[in-house]
């Protein structure tokens, strides 16, 4: 086991398949893939502290935030005329952001193939609210930019202040889930990490620690911005944004990899229960009364809330995967979404501590 287990933030095994791959490949246990994914975390976080920046600073870009926003960006690049419309777009959105925050920044096409355009065009028109008339013809045919940890402020600067750029058709509150932004979670990737004025990004895995490279070409020095870069397949593992989705069959191995992580008993969590003490939840009702108020749950029983933890359990990725040597205690988190006193979604994050001798998710704390 390693010497020492790192917190990660987040950890990407379903948009990026190297760790399965190598797993499967050389039969590597779980014990040997705790060192492995260790070894990651440690060798990014010094490259990235050579470069001025902490890896633990970067949780905000990394994890969602049940009190920020998210925003995707649509363009008609129909109504651009450079095939490279994302330097284009990027031209007008990098003086938009705010370069004191840290954000996740995603892009891609909304591609699809024909037997999937009518699905594609009703989670665009449910969830899109356009600026101005879009001539829809193909799915294919619009570019997405994604953007994670917004405050109110920020999320309508970029909503605002692109309308007057004409292929700027409109946008969506990504906040919350529905099935556009489950579908941009298979669509899109990660473009960059912002953090302040920094802009990290992968480059090729046999290039030098040390060097530097804007590998997408994006303006952002020319908008004051200072590029650094890391080895791509450490970067597509550890600072890769997951857009918050449902876990489908056939992806159980991203939330094995993330509790294998720091944990050498890895799981899906398929067939866990979740243990809600008494005290906790008295606790909870008396510290977090307002999250409960607003959840609808003030009145929650301890069965109730282990129904609800255990009935979402595959709505949702899992974050801030840590192991406690002091107390031996293996534990992550999960944001969960129910419909709010007011009837509309909200959000709470439950923070969750991993057993697996008796296959118990034990509730730490809930808000």
């Amino acid at each position: 086991m390693a010497s020492e287990i790192l917190p990660i933030h987040t950890l990407n095994a379903r948009g990026n398949g190297m760790l399965e791959v190598i797993r499967d490949y050389f039969g590597l246990s779980p014990d040997r893939m705790l060192l492995e994914i260790q070894g990651m975390r440690a060798q990014i976080a010094r490259t990235l502290k050579s470069k001025g920046i902490n890896y633990d600073d970067l949780r905000a870009a990394l994890v969602p935030d049940r009190e920020k926003l998210e925003i995707a960006l649509i363009f008609d690049t129909m109504r651009i005329e450079d095939s490279w419309y994302g330097y284009q777009v990027f031209e007008r959105i990098i003086p938009l952001l705010d370069p004191r925050t840290k954000n996740s920044i995603l892009v891609g096409d909304y591609i699809g193939s024909n037997s999937q355009q009518e699905t594609l065009y009703e989670a665009f028109c449910e969830a899109v609210c356009p600026v101005r008339r879009i001539d829809y013809r193909h799915s294919s045919q619009f570019y997405v930019v994604y953007i994670n940890n917004l405050t109110d402020t920020a999320f309508q600067k970029l909503a605002d202040g692109l309308i007057a750029y004409e292929p700027y058709v409109g946008c969506a509150n990504t906040t919350y889930h529905s099935f556009f932004k489950t579908l941009l979670s298979m669509k899109l990737v990660n473009l960059c990490v912002k953090a302040g004025r920094k802009i990290i990004q992968g480059h090729e895995d046999d290039r030098d620690d040390s060097d530097n490279v804007n590998m997408s070409g994006m303006p952002f020095e020319e908008n004051g911005y200072e590029c650094i870069s890391v080895r791509s397949d450490l970067e597509g593992v550890l600072l890769s944004y997951k857009i918050e989705s449902p876990v489908f069959d056939g992806f159980e191995a991203d939330r094995e990899m993330a509790i294998n992580s720091v944990n050498a008993s890895p799981s899906t969590l398929g067939g866990f229960d979740v243990q809600v003490e008494d005290a906790k939840l008295g606790y909870i009702k008396t510290a977090k009364a307002g999250s409960l108020h607003h959840a609808g749950l003030s009145g929650v029983s301890t069965q109730e809330l282990q129904e609800i933890i255990r009935g979402k359990l595959r709505s949702n990725y899992i974050y801030n995967m840590s192991y406690l040597a002091e107390h031996n205690v293996t534990k992550f988190s999960i944001v969960i979404e129910v419909p709010g006193e007011d009837g509309e979604p909200f959000r709470l994050m439950a923070a969750l501590e991993y057993r697996p001798d008796n296959k118990v998710l034990r509730l730490l704390t809930f808000y």
